[in-house]
């Protein structure tokens, strides 16, 4: 198969995720914030000026109060947002679990750049990117699940190099090797279209203080400086 047209953004970029996560952690201490690992909310109620919060955490169970909640739980934003007392249930969306598997390339990466092949409806189709020690890695796929689970199916590998000589066709099956799964928090189903991720604020749900992020996933980490930005707009909007 030959290509017959292509799109260059020369100013893509990789990052240190960890070293990104860990830089925000380090500003959000710095600023008297406190981050709570292994830690349960059970539920939440809008008082008069903000929310009693109950949570869990090494089998103590805790009330906190806060002007303002954010629900960033990820793949748990649903059950955190059905334990909000108030919250209308219409608007909670129900999440479906997509895990990705990525296999790495071993040997010298045959390319410069990050190779995206056209985008598949549930998500970006398995893409050749490179991390900052210059490891080539593909993926990631689409599989939907019901129960966490990060496991790596033994019979992945035939599926991910038709897929990759699509745009490589000289790749060497033999190079490729399981590297990891990642899990995403879609909101849409199997065979349903695009759905974009979703920001709920009061104007949505009615409840001062409150935001509610579903769906988030791709790009979800490349936007999440001008989200938490978004964020603050609104919570600012709504005092």
């Amino acid at each position: 198969m030959n290509a017959t047209a292509a799109l260059l953004s020369p100013s893509t970029g990789i990052i240190d995720v960890h070293s990104y996560m860990q830089n925000l952690l380090a500003q959000a201490e710095q600023n008297n914030a406190f981050f709570v690992a292994r830690t349960r909310m059970l539920h939440a109620q809008a008082i008069d000026q903000g929310f009693i919060v109950t949570i869990e955490s090494q089998k103590e169970i805790t009330q906190l109060k806060c002007n303002f909640l954010i629900n960033s739980a990820g793949l748990h934003s649903e059950q955190v947002a059905k334990n909000i007392v108030d919250m209308p249930a219409g608007l909670i969306p129900k999440l479906h679990w997509c895990r990705g598997h990525y296999f790495s390339y071993a040997g010298k990466s045959p390319f410069n750049q990050l190779i995206y092949p056209i985008p598949e409806t549930s998500g970006l189709g398995i893409h050749a990117t490179l991390d900052l020690a210059g490891q080539l890695k593909f993926g990631p796929d689409t599989q939907y699940i019901d129960q966490l689970d990060y496991n790596f199916p033994g019979d992945l590998k035939a599926k991910f190099v038709q897929a990759i000589q699509k745009y490589f066709p000289d790749l060497n099956p033999d190079k490729l090797h399981p590297a990891y799964t990642g899990i995403r928090p879609k909101l849409q189903g199997v065979n349903d279209p695009f759905k974009d991720f979703v920001i709920q604020d009061e104007s949505d749900h009615g409840i001062n203080g409150l935001i509610n992020l579903f769906g988030i996933e791709s790009p979800g980490l490349t936007a999440s400086l001008a989200i938490a930005d978004q964020l603050v707009q609104q919570l600012s909007l709504n005092k």
